[in-house]
């Protein structure tokens, strides 16, 4: 699930990784190459990541394919000016 603004944008997310959890599956990557890169073992290799809204879909349905739960959404971020639940522009909403 995402969150589209009033013209139907959808907004940024701020993605935490926990490369320590990964086992390496690589179900993030397949759903989103562009925001979850993975190291020469095969495991994923960032910890914090603002993903843009155009990756936004793919990045949360990789997240969820993660049969580790080492992706976690941590927040939506708004950008443009626009609220999100009454959040200033620019910073995390929290999921």
């Amino acid at each position: 699930m995402t969150v589209r603004r009033p013209d139907g944008r959808t907004e940024s997310l701020l993605v935490r990784a926990h490369p320590g959890i990964c086992e390496g599956w690589g179900n993030c990557h397949r759903w989103a190459p562009h925001s979850y890169p993975l190291d020469a073992e095969g495991k994923i290799d960032i910890h914090m990541l603002q993903v843009p809204p155009e990756w936004a879909e793919s990045a949360w349905m990789g997240a969820q394919a993660c049969p580790a739960g080492a992706i976690s959404i941590v927040g939506i971020v708004a950008t443009g000016g626009a609220d999100v639940e009454g959040a200033p522009a620019d910073e995390p909403v929290p999921t």
